[in-house]
């Protein structure tokens, strides 16, 4: 199954993973109004299942009221691989998360589900990572 919003590309893989994936065409920064789209987005995709998202991250910037919906967002989801493309931006991302304590296990929701950033290049790694995560929550 597959969604779409106007910056988002989002499927549903057989193995529980959401692969979510920016609009190539895209290219203006996200507004409230399309993270809440994307977040329905989201959430139809999980629906309410132990799914796992793989996003990989957009080029595009996102002011803090959209940083915050999508943070406060409950999607559902078990756990959350975020695909990066550059060293830096994985370094930072995974300091933000740890002083957030974002990066820990926890109850399968949005600020509890753990969230890891890996380089585009390993995407294999999130997606073991993301299939070991969707394991736990199905034994739970």
């Amino acid at each position: 199954m597959e969604y779409k919003t106007r910056t988002l590309r989002i499927k549903v893989q057989l193995n529980d993973i959401v692969e979510i994936v920016p609009n190539k065409d895209w290219s203006e920064p996200d507004t409230l109004e399309l993270a809440r789209e994307n977040v329905i987005a989201m959430k139809k995709a999980v629906d309410g299942k132990g799914r796992g998202l793989l996003s990989h991250t957009s080029n595009t910037y996102l002011s803090k009221e959209v940083l915050k919906c999508y943070s406060q967002a409950e999607i559902g989801e078990v756990a959350t691989a975020m695909l990066t493309t550059s060293f830096g931006s994985k370094i930072v991302g995974n300091l933000f998360l740890k002083l957030l304590g974002k990066s820990k296990m926890g109850e399968g929701k949005r600020g509890k589900a753990p969230i890891r950033i890996f380089d585009v290049k390993n995407k294999n790694e999130a997606i073991e990572w993301l299939l070991e995560c969707i394991k736990k929550n199905k034994a739970l």
